[in-house]
């Protein structure tokens, strides 16, 4: 895939978080680096390289349809990032041992990155895996 992407980390984080809204897995990962590391703390995964990351957003939009991320903040210092943000959608897909419940859900989290090339060539994602399963139901609403 050849895109062009920006050397401006702030427009290049922001343009690759709209693929996720658009729901567009080819868009996403051309923002990545061939050789990308992509960490994620919520669910325990680390996925290596370009296609891997496509595939993962493609099981993604899978698993949570209506998906949406609004970047609540978003501080750049030379090649790296950090964006909080709030991500929404309804758990409509089923992953092993997770059957589908068809409700919304609202979590926050964050991101921190690295740039090189006018592509991401590495991001850990912070989110909490115990607040997505209380809205849908699968664990009880924390007190």
């Amino acid at each position: 895939m050849s895109v062009t992407m920006t050397t401006d980390v702030r427009s290049l984080v922001l343009e690759w978080t709209e693929c996720f809204n658009r729901h567009d897995p080819d868009g996403a990962a051309s923002h990545m680096a061939q050789d990308c590391v992509f960490t994620n703390v919520g669910n325990g995964t680390r996925i290596e390289g370009r296609a891997a990351i496509r595939d993962d957003v493609v099981n993604l939009l899978a698993m949570w349809s209506e998906l949406h991320i609004e970047v609540t903040d978003l501080l750049v210092a030379d090649d790296a990032f950090t964006k909080q943000w709030i991500m929404t959608g309804v758990h409509s897909g089923d992953v092993p041992g997770l059957p589908a419940t068809g409700k919304p859900f609202r979590i926050r989290g964050c991101g921190v990155g690295r740039v090189r090339g006018g592509r991401i060539v590495a991001v850990t994602e912070y989110w909490n895996m115990a607040e997505f399963l209380a809205q849908v139901g699968i664990l009880p609403p924390s007190a």
